[in-house]
């Protein structure tokens, strides 16, 4: 039962970091005048190379940490820190989408920073420390099907909720994420004797 409640947390924290909506909007923009089917390639494309590079994190997270001599405390309280940034940055709106070339946008700034950035590198590496590989990678799975769902629905979303109503999801979705860095920087605290539990 313990292994199922692993996978539903680590599923909720990821799936936050991830957030599919803010991903969903940053595709339809730089999806903007292709063919649906073009488009579709883009999102199959981001997906499968998020896949391969958290499923590396996540069976080498601790091995990073032990080369780098970066304890689980120190990871927590950064991470936790870098997440309320981010959290902040997607509350405000400050998102920034660069231009491209048309053969990258699967890979910048979809894939990479939006759906794999350092928050989700660190959240990772900081999950993989505290639990079973597998379930981790079982979570970051199901979190990617999660995200690859949005954005097959997101042209639909988008005529539904328009682009207003995709950024008011992504916001609510950053609350979570500050939830998420809270509890980072005050297990860093606990493990340092700084705060109480």
């Amino acid at each position: 039962m313990q292994e199922g409640l692993d996978i539903i947390d680590a599923y909720v924290r990821i799936l936050s970091i991830m957030n599919p909506f803010t991903a969903a909007s940053v595709y339809l923009t730089v999806t903007e005048g292709l063919p649906e089917v073009e488009a579709r390639r883009v999102a199959m494309r981001s997906v499968a190379l998020v896949a391969v590079l958290g499923a590396l994190v996540s069976f080498t997270g601790e091995a990073i940490l032990g080369v780098l001599g970066i304890s689980l405390a120190g990871l927590s309280l950064g991470g936790g820190i870098l997440l309320l940034v981010i959290s902040v940055d997607m509350l405000t709106g400050a998102h920034r989408v660069r231009s491209v070339e048309e053969g990258e946008v699967g890979v910048v700034p979809l894939a990479v920073p939006m759906m794999f950035g350092p928050g989700t590198m660190t959240l990772l590496i900081h999950l993989s420390a505290l639990m079973d590989k597998l379930v981790l990678a079982a979570a970051f799975l199901l979190s990617l099907a999660t995200v690859a769902i949005v954005l097959a629905a997101a042209r639909r979303l988008h005529g539904v909720l328009g682009m207003t109503g995709i950024k008011g999801l992504s916001r609510i979705i950053a609350v979570v994420i500050a939830g998420v860095a809270a509890e980072m920087i005050h297990a860093a605290l606990l493990e340092w004797g700084i705060a109480s539990s």
